[in-house]
């Protein structure tokens, strides 16, 4: 398992850029005063890596909620299904955007 290191001022502002300075996944602002931190897409725990491909911004509650999960139940169909991965899937395809689907609350 890959051990936790501190992460670049560098990455981190990158990584930050890259979103907009927004949550990658709820898509709440940095400026408007919520918390925000480094989330690991793939956890270091299910060998994961520290780098720019693999880290996203998160809010607090967004990493929080996720946790060290990868995919979770579809509480429509039942079948088990990857979660959103913002380095690699499209924010307007994400299943929270479309007004027919469940709330994620």
């Amino acid at each position: 398992m890959p051990t936790r290191r501190k992460l670049s001022s560098a990455l981190r502002r990158a990584v930050a850029a890259r979103s907009g300075h927004r949550c990658s996944y709820c898509r709440s602002p940095a400026w408007a005063g919520v918390a925000m931190v480094m989330d690991h897409i793939i956890p270091l725990a299910a060998g994961g890596a520290s780098d720019s491909t693999n880290l996203c911004l998160a809010c607090y509650r967004c990493n929080e909620f996720k946790g060290a999960r990868t995919e979770a139940r579809d509480p429509l169909s039942g079948d088990v299904t990857p979660l959103f991965n913002p380095n690699s899937q499209e924010w307007h395809n994400h299943p929270c955007t479309h007004s027919s689907s469940a709330s994620m609350a």
